[in-house]
């Protein structure tokens, strides 16, 4: 049985594993239809006479396997970082917004309650501005998704606690609860 003409040789007829190759067709020019985009089809040499369709492959049954669970990276560095950013904010040196990511909305509103209070202490001369920064970043890991961080922020002479807990979650890790002490 040969190939009956239609109007592109790439084309199937009716049962696949029922054509027959026909160097004839072969042989004519093929404008790709647009559907292709210049992509290259496959094909594989075929011995005039054989089944265009080869051997049905053999297929198995794969089991379902647990989606895999993203494990939860060392937090030291990004909790020091975080909490430098939470200290900026706090000053007005940085956009709260910055934090939004990062935090449980209930510790993204004490952040910005805290920025107030600290702008309304500056304005009426009870506090001074001086450069803060993270001098020490303390991390406990009471489970693997859970981080407990103490540090020290220094200005000038002076220092300060924050103690933070963090949860990882969506494959990040979430500040769930801030403290300045």
């Amino acid at each position: 049985m040969t190939m009956p003409e239609h109007p592109h040789p790439l084309a199937p007829v009716g049962d696949p594993r029922q054509l027959r190759w026909d160097p004839a067709v072969a042989r004519l020019p093929v404008a790709s239809p647009p559907s292709l985009q210049g992509a290259l089809a496959l094909t594989f040499p075929l011995v005039p006479g054989s089944a265009a369709d080869p051997a049905p492959p053999v297929l198995s049954i794969v089991p379902d396997l647990p989606p895999a669970r993203p494990v939860p990276a060392d937090p030291q560095e990004w909790a020091s970082r975080f909490l430098q950013a939470v200290v900026e904010v706090v000053a007005s040196e940085r956009p709260l917004t910055q934090l939004a990511r990062w935090t449980d909305p209930r510790v993204y509103a004490e952040i910005g309650r805290s920025r107030q209070r600290v702008a309304a202490r500056r304005a009426a001369g009870r506090t001074r501005a001086g450069r803060q920064h993270v001098a020490t970043v303390h991390v406990c890991r009471p489970s693997p998704d859970v981080a407990e961080v103490a540090a020290r922020v220094t200005t000038g002479p002076r220092s300060r606690a924050i103690a933070a807990q963090l949860t990882f979650s969506r494959e990040r890790w979430l500040c769930t609860a801030l403290d300045f002490g």
